[in-house]
């Protein structure tokens, strides 16, 4: 499976289990709300994606802000580990919305950050998961674009 596939079904997946999942991660003694949050969903994404599209001993950058588990990692397996590769978003077309900032955008210089919701303007991590938050490494901003209007890529990282 490639990357593109992958993402999509995760994004899926976020979706379909999303409001059976969150109440139980909301009672968790101990915990902040968005470290539970941030938890779960980095493990799934290792366990979903990263497994499903790279070789063992290769990794993904992490999910969003990562997991707060271990304290000094963010990966909830292999927490030693360092990425391999990251998320490149390329626009199917030379000329897409950014919706976050309502302009349009004719770059593909995007690096992945995660799925989102998007709602009166904002983006939001609720259902449904169909837009992808994006870092402008050319300028140093956040985009959102919709997940229907991008492609996945799998980008080597430089060697550390």
């Amino acid at each position: 499976m490639n990357i593109d596939n992958a993402i999509r079904l995760f994004s899926d997946f976020l979706t379909a289990s999303w409001e059976n999942v969150i109440p139980l991660l909301l009672d968790r003694p101990y915990t902040t709300n968005e470290s539970s949050i941030n938890d779960w969903l980095q493990v799934n994404w290792e366990f979903l994606v990263e497994r499903k599209v790279l070789p063992i001993n290769k990794y993904l950058e992490i999910y969003g802000e990562g997991a707060d588990f271990y304290g000094e990692s963010s990966r909830i397996t292999d927490i030693h580990s360092l990425p391999n590769y990251s998320i490149k978003v390329v626009l199917c077309y030379n000329n897409q919305t950014d919706v976050l900032n309502n302009i349009n955008v004719y770059s593909n210089n995007f690096i992945f950050e995660k799925l989102v919701g998007f709602e009166n303007g904002f983006y939001i991590d609720n259902p449904p998961f169909n837009h992808v938050l994006v870092h402008d490494i050319n300028i140093d901003i956040d985009r959102v674009f919709s997940i229907d209007k991008v492609k996945f890529e799998l980008q080597l990282l430089p060697m550390q």
